[in-house]
């Protein structure tokens, strides 16, 4: 299962997000995130549940807000496995 990052090409929140997303995937960034772009993809984002970008998606699980912080992010990979919590990214 791949973590998908939805996002606008446009939206500086968006790119900080993906910024904060690849510092903490490093190498492992495209083999593991799928990227929707929404402006695109209009139908897949809205049956994806997104209302709210940027957004990431695991699974069912879902982060998203108005600004994701690099902690906020860092959690939910830690809580879903994806990255190891003992691992030191910032």
């Amino acid at each position: 299962m791949k973590l998908t990052l939805y996002h606008s090409l446009i939206c500086p929140r968006c790119a900080r997000a993906r910024k904060h997303l690849a510092s903490l995937l490093g190498d492992t960034y495209s083999d593991l995130v799928d990227e929707v772009e929404i402006v695109s993809q209009p139908l897949k984002t809205w049956r994806a549940g997104v209302r709210l970008i940027p957004a990431l998606r695991y699974g069912d699980s879902q982060l998203s807000g108005v600004v994701l912080s690099f902690e906020q992010i860092e959690r939910f990979l830690i809580t879903h496995g994806i990255l190891n919590a003992d691992t030191d990214n910032t």
